[in-house]
Order: structure tokens, then sequence, then C-alpha cells
């Protein structure tokens, strides 16, 4: 009887432990930001834009994108003055792992429209700035046996404030084995 105790009890914490969701990557703060808003970690379904928003048929669209589902953290930081929003970027892209894959990069005006960036892709309108000094990327990492999506948007606003956005996607691991990985058509 006993020996039936240690394996269930083996086979409760063998299973709790497969539950538990990969350790998300990590990155340092960067000192010179304070957070404005956090949202998350939540399930969801993402749409992942990898090209710049455009009017197409009388919408605004990405020119390509993918619909994601996964664990979504999204988080935006206010840069303290006399900061720039590409400075936070830089910092943030200087920490990622050696063998993350960008999958889309744009910069300026080639992004497409900044105030649509603030209002239908993150629904934060602090993120309405400059169209010629908005940055936004996109990057896939391999952590243990799970697959994060991470976006990174800079903007700098007319009234000299700056901000940086992150979105960190785990996605969904039913769907990554299906094959379906960002930028993988």
């Amino acid at each position: 009887m006993r020996i039936l105790k240690v394996i269930v009890a083996l086979l409760i914490a063998g299973l709790s432990t497969l539950s538990m969701a990969a350790e998300a990557p990590q990155f340092e703060p960067w000192a010179h930001a304070t957070e404005h808003s956090r949202k998350g970690p939540v399930t969801t379904d993402y749409l992942l834009g990898l090209g710049a928003l455009q009017k197409i048929h009388g919408r605004w669209a990405h020119k390509h994108s993918e619909a994601l589902s996964g664990e979504l953290t999204s988080v935006t930081w206010q840069l303290k003055e006399g900061f720039t929003a590409e400075e936070a970027f830089v910092w943030y892209v200087e920490q990622l792992p050696g063998d993350a894959q960008l999958l889309f990069e744009c910069e300026g005006r080639s992004c497409g429209s900044s105030a649509q960036w603030a209002s239908r892709v993150f629904d934060e309108r602090v993120l309405y700035g400059h169209e010629e000094r908005q940055h936004y990327a996109v990057w896939r990492l391999q952590q243990d046996d799970a697959t994060w999506v991470l976006v990174l948007y800079a903007v700098d606003r007319a009234n000299r404030r700056h901000f940086l956005r992150m979105d960190l996607l785990e996605q969904d691991a039913a769907e990554r084995d299906a094959g379906s990985e960002p930028g993988s058509e």
C-alpha cells in the first residue's frame, strides 16, 4: 500500500511539472523607464503583424499577418525625460539570444500609420506618435520546449514623451506542434 501511495505521489508531481508553462524569456529592465501599463499573462488569440500597416480594400490591415494563440503578456513603458524610444528599443534587442529569429522589422513611415498601430494593433492610444519616429520588430525565440514571439514597438510622441511596447506570446503547444510557427510560410 505504501508503494502505491509513493507511485501516485510521483505521478501527481510529474503531471504538475508537465502542465507548468515554460519559463518566459527574461529581460533586464531598462533603468530609464517606468511601467505605464501591463496586461496578462492571458490566454488569447493574437494577430501577429508581419508587414506594414496599410489600407487594403478600405480597411487597415497588415500587409502580411498570422493568427496565433497562446499566453500573452504586454507591457508599455514610458521613458524618462532625455531618453528616446529608440534607445530603449536597442536596450532590449541587445538582450536577445543569438538564435533569435527576426521575422519582420520596419522603421519610420515604412511601418504605416502610427495612429493605426496605437489604436488597432495595440489598443493603447499613448502609442500614437510621429510616423517617422516609430520602430516595430518581431522575433521568434526558442527556449526549452517552448516557442515565443517577441514584438517590440517604439515611438516618440509630439509632446516629447517616448514609449516602448513589448508583447511576449508563448505560442500554444498544440498550434506549434501542428506546424503553425510565425514566419514559417
